[in-house]
């Protein structure tokens, strides 16, 4: 008896936690948007049919939806997977890889774990350049080793990488910013304005950045 009591304890434990974990799940940040082209809405929590902004966060639980002309470029921060969805689809975002109903699949590619830690931080990167009214732009002393890494992991991913996709320059930004080598991020931004020119979130952050730059001469 003892022992169908122990039983009936641990069903009833799980079923009470369970919806607790789930809600621990949902909502917590798994990855962001690196690329958004053509018309490309999210749904997360209360907000509805809003626009994808580029180096947005993604949270478990939203659903993107993308038109017929559309494209969508995503990380997973766990596991690395890089997904790219064309045409018109429903996504749900999980907490390694997308879901959908639809009959697309995306493009996928896994991103190495040194470039995870650093796209990881990019979206409070280009927030940080965006937003800032002021900075100090002090060149940080020469790291050889860690700007030699960073050369060659980007020359690797940039040979890889599709010609319109920034992430290969979101690592390296986010590298530079680690080491604060400011003003050795302006060819890295340009080269993203070139590659995406008409991402708004780019040549905001590019005009933002020259601006800066000029009131730290």
């Amino acid at each position: 008896m003892r022992k169908f009591a122990r039983f009936n304890l641990v069903i009833a434990a799980l079923t009470l936690f369970a919806p607790l974990a789930a809600n621990a799940v949902e909502g917590a940040e798994s990855g962001m948007i690196t690329q958004a082209v053509g018309t490309v809405t999210y749904e997360s929590g209360g907000d509805k049919g809003k626009p994808v902004v580029a180096f947005m966060k993604l949270r478990v639980g939203d659903r993107l939806t993308l038109a017929k002309d559309a494209k969508a470029q995503l990380v997973y921060f766990q596991g690395g997977r890089q997904e790219t969805w064309r045409g018109a689809t429903q996504i749900d975002v999980g907490v390694s890889e997308s879901h959908t109903a639809s009959a697309s699949q995306p493009e996928t590619k896994l991103l190495p774990a040194l470039v995870l830690q650093q796209i990881s931080r990019a979206p409070k990167v280009v927030a940080d350049l965006k937003n800032r009214t002021g900075m100090v732009f002090v060149r940080a002393l020469p790291m050889r080793e860690k700007l030699r890494e960073l050369g060659e992991t980007y020359a690797a991913m940039r040979k890889d990488a599709a010609p319109d996709d920034v992430t290969p320059e979101l690592f390296m930004l986010a590298g530079l910013h680690e080491l604060r080598m400011y003003p050795d991020m302006r060819p890295v931004l340009e080269e993203m304005r070139l590659r995406q020119p008409d991402n708004p979130e780019i040549n905001t952050v590019c005009d933002q950045y020259g601006k800066l730059m000029n009131n730290n001469r």
